[in-house]
């Protein structure tokens, strides 16, 4: 046995090359490659195949036990545009000294002519005492594709056509006139809706903001404008009482931005929004406003953050979620209108 695989290992490559069949639509062509102990058979039918066919080609490798072969790769050995359809594979026998593998692919051709598959690769990883991959290459197989129609066979060209004559037109029918009138009523009447509607002022929603957030909003912008560090306490003043002012407006539908402070207080009596002591803390704070503002007091920057959160817990203690405020662009240039006209009418 030991000299049987060492004849083999050293034996080199031997390809052999066999045809079977005078016909060649049912020819088939194999050969067998050899490298050491590894045998392969390689065997196409048929070698001629019409256009709309199909060939097979079977690959057996013969390999001692133990050893493991690769998957065969055919996609770069076929011609341009030829398609593996199926591929199989399988063993064919298997014994304690040998294993035989069966690799079986189907094959479409496209155009015809004479064409070749390439020689392609056989790996085999061998195991054991040999302990070495061995490498089997293919040998080129012709092959020739005929087509469908084959020249010179009357049977299978179409005849000749002769005296052709074209048939007369026929006028169109009722309804496609009538589909082209409504297809074109449609497009005028597209184009109408459509100049309308650039026509029509650009309606924008109104947006609508709580009156808390908005009066919220006013104080953070009054903090970041810094007017207590720089000692700027008039301003200071008139921008927080002007908040408090437009909050009462918003939420409880009072004129205060417009009114004294005594008028105000009067009219906020007889609403009846605010209880007893809301109402003196109201008058309290606007009282302290009109002695900075007109009578020259000057109070510390203590009794400013004081005031700053006064207004502040007044706001979050009376902020109603219902209390909503337009703020669109329109409507805020509608009431910074309204607020200059009574300016001047109130002017001397």
């Amino acid at each position: 046995m030991t000299v049987l695989v060492l004849l083999m290992l050293f034996g080199g490559c031997r390809d052999r090359t066999t045809a079977t069949s005078d016909d060649p639509a049912a020819q088939s062509i194999s050969h067998r490659v050899e490298e050491g102990p590894v045998q392969a058979s390689v065997t196409l039918t048929p070698r001629e195949v019409r256009t709309s066919g199909s060939m097979r080609l079977i690959i057996e490798v013969a390999t001692p036990a133990g050893a493991s072969v690769e998957d065969i790769n055919l996609d770069e050995a076929l011609p341009q545009d030829w398609v593996i359809t199926d591929r199989r594979r399988g063993v064919r026998r298997a014994d304690a000294e040998a294993r035989t593998e069966r690799f079986e692919f189907t094959v479409e051709p496209y155009l015809p002519g004479r064409h070749e598959i390439r020689s392609f690769e056989i790996n085999c990883d061998l195991k054991g005492d040999l302990g070495n991959r061995v490498t089997l290459h293919s040998m080129p197989v012709a092959v020739e594709v005929v087509s469908e129609w084959p020249a010179g066979d009357p049977t299978r060209e179409p005849a000749a056509l002769r005296g052709v004559v074209e048939a007369p037109a026929r006028p169109w029918p009722w309804w496609v006139w009538a589909g082209f009138g409504g297809g074109a009523l449609l497009v005028a009447a597209a184009v109408a809706w459509f100049a309308v509607r650039r026509r029509r002022p650009l309606v924008i929603p109104p947006v609508y903001k709580a009156a808390h957030d908005l009066a919220l909003a006013d104080l953070g912008r009054l903090i970041a404008e810094q007017l207590i560090e720089q000692g700027r306490r008039k301003a200071f003043y008139q921008r927080l009482s002007d908040i408090l002012r437009r909050y009462i407006e918003n939420r409880f539908a009072l004129r205060a931005p417009e009114r004294t402070t005594e008028e105000f207080l009067t009219e906020s009596r007889h609403a009846r929004c605010f209880n007893a002591g809301d109402l003196r803390l109201l008058e309290e704070f606007l009282t302290h406003c009109d002695m900075v503002k007109f009578a020259e007091f000057v109070p510390d920057p203590v009794r400013m953050n004081e005031s700053l959160d006064t207004v502040r817990a007044f706001i979050e203690r009376t902020k109603s979620a219902e209390s909503q405020v337009e703020v669109s662009p329109a409507r805020v240039e509608r009431r910074a209108g309204r607020r200059t006209e009574r300016a001047v009418e109130a002017a001397p």
